[in-house]
């Protein structure tokens, strides 16, 4: 689905044990399938319509059910939105190329510098980027639709008045799968599943630690539920958690990219905020306790705005 949250590998214990095998398969399989997650914001969706042959701009509002918000024209835009996210759909709508498809990318910046903070992370580009906006792409569509599904692992080549950023080149190299993946499947029996909406508490409570930035113990997460929590899992579900969470880990510091952008977060350097490994049920690859707790933590520096 357009607006769906990519899910961690990690969080599919909460899901049910066929989710953690599908999740466990796709990590061990990614080898060359992966994207790079780039830290860039707005999301921007643009493309043909097919409905009406027409070209248009637009957040992720333009999947809404209700209020969509697809713009085609300066008026349109001036109607649905306002303020740094109206300003960037103007630049869009006017640099963008009219490509076939419809296409979701992260806005980085104005083309002409080296250094651009779109949102928590700073990249630099060795290579100042040419043209007059930078994008980087991720995800097509062949509707727009509340019910489009998105396709992961786009790349569009830039064009003169547009720099795409190449998200596909990452791969893999001596990623050692096999002891944590015989750990999980050992454990994986005994997993008790939460049900209904123990599972939105659950996510909730590991995201809680992740901001405070310290994860205890798989049992300490176990003995510090609330009781009311404690009958929906046990001890297993979390060290299947955790080595899942080890696993991905393992995953990303095998990852090798071929660019010519450094990432820092307050002035430190960094890797990338993450990758996505490209499959029909993508997963996204991010070190939690670095990334997610600087996206948690940090202040924007743009608004927004409610879709």
């Amino acid at each position: 689905m357009p607006n769906k949250h990519l899910e961690h590998p990690e969080d599919a214990v909460f899901d049910g044990k066929r989710q953690v095998l599908h999740n466990l398969k796709q990590m061990v399989s990614a080898r060359r399938n992966i994207s790079i997650k780039y830290d860039g914001a707005p999301a921007i969706v643009f493309g043909i319509n097919p409905e009406n042959g027409r070209f248009f701009v637009g957040t992720k509002s333009v999947f809404n059910k209700k209020k969509i918000k697809i713009n085609y024209t300066h008026e349109d835009i001036d109607r649905n939105h306002s303020g740094n996210v109206a300003d960037i759909l103007r630049l869009c709508l006017r640099y963008l190329p009219r490509t076939p498809g419809i296409n979701q990318a992260d806005w980085i910046g104005v083309a002409g510098g080296s250094v651009y903070t779109p949102n928590t992370i700073t990249y630099r580009f060795t290579d100042i980027p040419t043209g007059n906006i930078i994008l980087a792409p991720h995800t097509s569509y062949v509707q727009v639709s509340p019910d489009a599904v998105g396709k992961c692992g786009l790349a569009l080549p830039s064009t003169e008045s547009c720099h795409f950023i190449n998200t596909r080149n990452a791969r893999t190299s001596g990623f050692n799968y096999l002891d944590l993946s015989a750990r999980i499947l050992r454990h994986l029996p005994f997993v008790k599943v939460p049900k209904g909406k123990s599972r939105d508490y659950l996510r909730k409570y590991i995201n809680d630690y992740i901001r405070a930035g310290a994860l205890p113990t798989p049992r300490e997460m176990y003995n510090r539920l609330p009781d009311k929590y404690k009958c929906d899992v046990n001890i297993s579900t979390f060290i299947v958690w955790d080595l899942m969470s080890k696993l991905k880990q393992r995953l990303l510091d095998s990852i090798i990219v071929t660019d010519n952008i450094q990432s820092f977060i307050k002035d430190q350097p960094t890797k990338h905020e993450g990758f996505v490994i490209v499959s029909d049920n993508p997963l996204k690859i991010v070190d939690r306790q670095t990334f997610s707790k600087a996206n948690f933590n940090l202040d924007k520096n743009w608004t927004n705005e409610e879709v």
